[in-house]
């Protein structure tokens, strides 16, 4: 079978046929592979052109990467920006997909080395099998891998880490060998609800932690609890229906997290979300701002309300407009980031918010509502949906109370919308464009 390698002798282009030992392009080979020879000496190619053709079998060895880049608006599972229909990573090799658009990963796989997937959302695709295989790492940074309709299966050989609000959904008994989440951001991890016993090793577990079970597997979780075993590390036991049980053997939490009473509820796909209701609740008085900040509350003054901080806290914690209890820029009955709101969010509308992510923390942690907050702007502002950013959840960018309907740029209201006594812009009108300047209406510019 004709086969051509990298040299990377013109530039780092996948598709430039200088690059290649044939002197042709890579997508006319059947094999095609990228190989460093040394941690000092390595390759690296990058496929930043949309191209239809896939590459039949790809092979990225020792040292070598393949960084994917492409972006297309026209992406879709069938018209992906980068295929291939086979692939494997040796040790010390990686693929970096870090692209919104589609790509197509194919059937056949052995992942000894990394696949990395950045700022995707359940757009990277597997062949029929869904499975990834190997030793190897899968690493989510702010990702979704999977859907509720199409898990992922992943060898119990090979390690998950996710971060940066990254979401994860994998099959039965296919959970890998360990995952990993980061403390400081909002991780969903979904399992199927028809598992037993998972020795699976998961650390890094915090009260931003949510373990998922998908709502088609037939079993619908009743409760959950953590259970401490004896080296320290705690067991997830979760009662289903049918007199099912399904057990996370190893659970290991987070520095400083100790696991509170756990509730279950359903997102708007209907799958099943564990999470912590006691952590992190609460808190009031800290470095943040302490007691009586400043910076405005609702009526426009700028002593802090009810005894908490932050700018525009209200009723009970910090933040931008936290309100109700939990913390971030707006933060709404109960949760955080921008316009967090009655429930978990996520970034643009998820779980029923824009703006937001994760679970109010005593206006401490920013971390997460940034990150989102980023990643938002970044969708926002993309070629693809120019102003307009798709999905959007139940709540507008400074938008008012818990009757408030619609969301940011311009899904069904835009900037300064608000249907009760705490929006923060204009209280009449809807903009056609993030260009509205905002306005005070009987309260205080930036603090409502």
């Amino acid at each position: 079978m004709a086969s051509t390698y990298w040299t990377g002798g013109t530039s780092g282009d996948f598709y430039d046929v200088k690059n290649w030992s044939t002197g042709a392009s890579p997508t006319t080979y059947h094999d095609v592979s990228i190989f460093g020879t040394s941690s000092t000496v390595t390759a690296e190619a990058v496929a930043s052109t949309a191209s239809a053709t896939a590459v039949p079998s790809l092979t990225i060895g020792a040292y070598g990467t393949l960084d994917i880049t492409a972006s297309s608006c026209q992406s879709s599972a069938s018209s992906p920006v980068f295929s291939t229909s086979a692939f494997q990573v040796f040790q010390y090799g990686s693929i970096v997909i870090d692209t919104a658009s589609a790509v197509q990963l194919g059937d056949i796989n052995v992942m000894s080395g990394t696949l990395t997937i950045e700022n995707n959302r359940s757009n990277v695709f597997m062949g029929d099998g869904s499975r990834l295989n190997g030793d190897g790492t899968l690493n989510l940074i702010n990702s979704t891998f999977g859907s509720q309709t199409a898990s992922i299966n992943v060898e119990n050989s090979m390690h998950i880490t996710l971060s940066g609000n990254s979401t994860m959904y994998t099959g039965y008994l296919t959970t890998g060998v360990s995952v990993s989440f980061d403390s400081k951001s909002s991780e969903q991890f979904f399992l199927n609800g028809s598992d037993g016993s998972v020795d699976t090793k998961f650390s890094g577990v915090s009260s931003k932690t949510q373990f998922g079970i998908t709502a088609n597997t037939g079993e619908t979780p009743l409760s959950a609890s953590y259970v401490k075993n004896t080296d320290g590390s705690y067991s997830l036991v979760v009662q289903e229906s049918d007199n099912h049980t399904l057990t996370l053997n190893s659970v290991t939490m987070a520095s400083g997290y100790t696991p509170g009473t756990l509730a279950i509820t359903q997102d708007k796909s209907g799958n099943y979300l564990i999470s912590d209701t006691s952590a992190n609740s609460g808190n009031s008085g800290n470095h943040c701002g302490g007691h009586g900040g400043h910076w405005g509350h609702h009526d426009g003054n700028s002593s802090g309300h009810n005894g908490n901080s932050g700018w525009s806290g209200h009723d009970g914690h910090s933040g931008w407009s936290g309100h109700d209890g939990h913390s971030g820029w707006s933060g709404h009955d109960g949760h955080s980031g921008w316009n967090g709101h009655n429930g978990s969010s996520t970034g643009c509308g998820d779980h029923g918010s824009s703006w937001g992510w994760g679970w109010g923390s005593g206006g401490c942690d920013y971390s997460s509502s940034i990150q989102q907050i980023i990643s938002s702007w970044n969708s926002a502002f993309s070629s693809c949906k120019g102003w307009q950013s798709s999905n959007c959840g139940g709540s507008n960018w400074y938008g008012g109370n818990s009757t408030q309907a619609g969301s940011a740029w311009n899904c069904s209201s835009s900037w300064g919308q608000q249907s009760g006594s705490h929006g923060c812009f204009s209280s009449s009108g809807q903009s056609s464009s993030h260009s509205q300047t905002p306005v005070t209406h009987n309260t205080s510019h930036w603090g409502c």
